[in-house]
This record gives structure tokens, C-alpha cells and sequence, in this order.
């Protein structure tokens, strides 16, 4: 008994020593309490139906992941690599290749067409013009002179050119090989930005304050532009023309997963791109800011685990009310990152994670 009261008084003294080192190793965040609320219940248009396994695999295999995509004029489509590239695939899928170099290994993220034929990409630390034809890259900004872009990262551009973008994280930069939205997310303060730019080089702040500013879509009519806030899961609006020019309002709220992209269709309609269902590890975080900050100190593995992606596809119309929703029920399309209508009733599905892209027939 006294041999067992021994080794019970070593392994208690050993756990005390490591709980202490954990305890006083400096956290690299300062994560603030958010009451998270319940998610919606997934059931009536939300209900899980399994439809993105009929989605077609296109370029599976020649690109590392698809963020987001611009569908090509001549066919097939365009995409930003996490080294820094813009690639096309095929139509079929089955051919791609390297168009452009737009920055040195940072992601390009958010990509769309400017009226004047150029294809605009915010790639983390800037935004770029790139013809498509030559590879020719000129950069456009790197954000305000006292504020730069940390995160630049999806975008929109109105009719008259100006182009809506959102600097996802201006503290958390999204660096070569550094942690940034996983640190974001968990230390749930607002570093989200959004501006208006110009073609040539000027900035002007929208709003600032947001948790994770990301998917950028124009509304159907031009007047107002929606952004999500990926972990406040809510897309809002901001009113650019109209009696209601300059005024910012929640269009919808507590969303039933984690949103990353929205595209509209010009009708009226808004693809929503949801890396996955809500988190209960997450909303636990959110919720309890000292096993945040002590989970934040162990190796991302261990507190970034949450099973398999259940991405998915909500649909919304400019009001916020829910349509539809299609899912991913294996999670073959990983973290859904955006969704592109080619206005022929199909959706590109863009992947954060799986090396393809997905071409999904809308019901």
C-alpha cells in the first residue's frame, strides 16, 4: 500500500509541475468571451439531403485546393494556388496550367473580373490586375499606407469599377507557413476590414470592426453589397447607392454553419459557401475564454480537431430568408470555400482543402 501511495504521490506531483508550466507559458492570444449562440436546427430546407456528392470533380489532381474561381470566357475556369499562382482548368477538367505568378508563396484568395477585362485577385497581402493572356501581374494596392493589408482575401466590384474588398485579418497576416484565421477564430475580436478601392490605388475604409471579414457579393440591382463574418456566422449588408446609401445593416444571423463565400446569381439569389456545420468545441471556446487561451498553448492538432468537414451550400435571398441548402455528406469537397453559378443552372464549387474543384447540376 505504501509503494502505491508512493507512485500515486510521483505521478500527482508530475502532473502539478506540467499543469503549472502550461499554465505559466505565455498564450500568443488574448481570446474575449462571445455567449456563441445555439445553431439553427438543420431540418425543413436546411435538412441535410446529401446532393454535393452528385457534384463533378473538375482539374482533381493538377491544382492543391480552389478558394475561389473565375469562370474563363473561352471555357473552363481560373483559380488562385496557395504558392502564390493562378492556374486554369479545362472545361473537362482534365488539363490545367500556370497563367501567372501574382505574389511570392501567399495565397490568392478572392478572384473576379473588372469591367475593363482584367481579372482582380486579393492575395493576402495585396490586390493584383491580371491579364490573363500575357501573365502580366501589376498590383493595385497593398491596403492604406498606416493600416496594410494583413489578410486581404475575397472580393466584388461594382459596375463602375470599384472594387469592394475584405481584409479578413489586418492582425492575424496571413503569412508564409503562420498560423492566422486558426489564431483568429479563436481569439474572437474583431481585426475584420472592408474597403473601397480603386484601379488606381485608392482606398477608402467602409467599415471596420468586423469578426473575420470575408465573402464579398454585389446585390443583384448594384446598390448595396453584402460581406460575411465568418466567425460571427452573418452576412450583412452595406448600402452604396439609394436612400439607404451609407448605412450598414445584419441581413441574416446566427447562419446554421461556418460561412466563407457568397456569390449572387443576379437575380436575387445568394450562394453561400459554408466550410462546415457549427463547431461545439468552437462555441465551447468562444464561450470560456481561460481554456481558450490554455487550449491555444498545445500544438494546433490538438485543439483544431473536429472531425471530418460537413461542408455544405445555403441559399438566401437578398432578405436573409432561407431557400435551400445542398450537403456535402462525406466531405469530399473538405472546407467548401465558394460557389460560383455559370448562369446555365450549374454551381462551381470551390474547396479551401481537396485538390479539385466540383461542377454541381442545381436541382
Amino acid at each position: 500500500m505504501e509503494e502505491i501511495m508512493r507512485i500515486l504521490a510521483v505521478v500527482l506531483a508530475s502532473f502539478v509541475v506540467v499543469f503549472a508550466i502550461w499554465w505559466a507559458w505565455p498564450a500568443r492570444i488574448d481570446p474575449a468571451y462571445w455567449d456563441e449562440p445555439e445553431p439553427p436546427e438543420l431540418s425543413g430546407v436546411l435538412e441535410p439531403d446529401g446532393a454535393l456528392a452528385r457534384a463533378g470533380a473538375r482539374g482533381d489532381g493538377l491544382i492543391h485546393s480552389s478558394e475561389d474561381i473565375a469562370l474563363a470566357p473561352g471555357g473552363g475556369f481560373y483559380t488562385g494556388q496557395p504558392d502564390g499562382t493562378l492556374m486554369w482548368v479545362s472545361q473537362n477538367g482534365r488539363e490545367a496550367r500556370v497563367v501567372a505568378r501574382i505574389t511570392d508563396n501567399r495565397p490568392v484568395l478572392g478572384l473576379q473580373w473588372h469591367p475593363e477585362g482584367r481579372l482582380i485577385a486579393a492575395a493576402s497581402d495585396g490586390v493584383y490586375a491580371v491579364d490573363v493572356d500575357s501573365g502580366r501581374v501589376e498590383l493595385i494596392s497593398r491596403g492604406p499606407d498606416d493600416r496594410p493589408f494583413g489578410f486581404a482575401d475575397d472580393l466584388d466590384i461594382a459596375e463602375d469599377g470599384t472594387i469592394y474588398v475584405t481584409d479578413a485579418s489586418w492582425y492575424w497576416a496571413n503569412g508564409v507557413g503562420e498560423p492566422s484565421f486558426q489564431y483568429d477564430m479563436a481569439e474572437n475580436r474583431p481585426y475584420g476590414l472592408f474597403y473601397a478601392l480603386q484601379m488606381n490605388g485608392t482606398i477608402e475604409l467602409v467599415r471596420e470592426g468586423l469578426y473575420f471579414a470575408n465573402g464579398v457579393a454585389m446585390a443583384a440591382d448594384g446598390q448595396s453589397v453584402f460581406v460575411i463574418e465568418t466567425f460571427r456566422y452573418r452576412l450583412s449588408r452595406y448600402w452604396i447607392e439609394g436612400p439607404r446609401a451609407g448605412e450598414w445593416e445584419i441581413v441574416a444571423d446566427n447562419l446554421p454553419g461556418i460561412p466563407d463565400g457568397v456569390t449572387g446569381d443576379g437575380t436575387g439569389r445568394l450562394y453561400i459557401a459554408m466550410d462546415t456545420q457549427r463547431v461545439a468545441l468552437l462555441r465551447f471556446m468562444h464561450r470560456n475564454p481561460f481554456w481558450t487561451r490554455m487550449l491555444t498553448k498545445l500544438p494546433e492538432f490538438v485543439w483544431l480537431r473536429s472531425g471530418p468537414p460537413r461542408g455544405f451550400i445555403l441559399v438566401v435571398d437578398e432578405q436573409g430568408e432561407y431557400l435551400d441548402s445542398w450537403h456535402d455528406p462525406d466531405g469530399r469537397w473538405g472546407l467548401i470555400a465558394n460557389v460560383v453559378p455559370d448562369g446555365e443552372g450549374r454551381l462551381y464549387i470551390g474547396s479551401l482543402t481537396e485538390p479539385r474543384a466540383g461542377v454541381f447540376v442545381i436541382p
